[in-house]
C-alpha cells in the first residue's frame, strides 16, 4: 500500500472517529451505513486514480492534462453510477449517503490536488 493510500485509509479513519461516532449515537446505523459506504466508493476512486495521474506527471503536460480529464470523467461516471444504484436499487438513507459523498469526494480531491501540485513543483511529497 502506498503512502497516498495510507493517507486516505487515515482521513476515512478519522472521519468515522469524529463524524461518524456522534451520528451513530445521534441517529443510529441507517444513517451512518450509507456515509461509510460513500467513503469506500470516493475512497476506492481516487486510490485507482491517483496512481496513473503520479506515473503521467513527469511526461508531455498534454497527454497529463488529457489522462487527468478522462480520469475525472471516469470518476463522475462512478459516482453517478453509485448514486442511481442507492437511490434506485436499496433503502439506504439518501440525504446521508449523498452528504458523505460530496464531503468525501472534494476532500480527497483537495488531498490528490494538493499532493500532485507538490509533486509537480519538485518537492518532496506522498507518493
Amino acid at each position: 500500500m502506498g503512502k497516498f493510500s495510507g493517507l486516505i485509509l487515515l482521513f476515512d479513519i478519522a472521519c468515522l472517529l469524529v463524524i461518524g461516532i456522534p451520528v451513530y449515537l445521534l441517529a443510529g446505523m441507517p444513517v451512518l451505513l450509507p456515509g461509510i459506504i460513500a467513503f469506500i466508493v470516493t475512497s476506492a476512486l481516487a486510490i485507482a486514480s491517483f496512481y496513473p495521474f503520479t506515473r503521467m506527471s513527469g511526461g508531455n503536460m498534454n497527454k497529463y492534462l488529457s489522462a487527468m480529464l478522462i480520469g475525472m470523467f471516469i470518476r463522475m461516471i462512478f459516482i453517478g453510477t453509485s448514486v442511481a444504484i442507492v437511490f434506485v436499487f436499496t433503502e439506504l438513507h439518501q440525504i446521508s449517503f449523498t452528504v458523505a459523498l460530496l464531503f468525501s469526494y472534494i476532500c480527497k480531491s483537495v488531498i490528490e490536488t494538493y499532493i500532485l501540485t507538490k509533486k509537480h513543483r519538485g518537492q518532496p511529497s506522498v507518493s
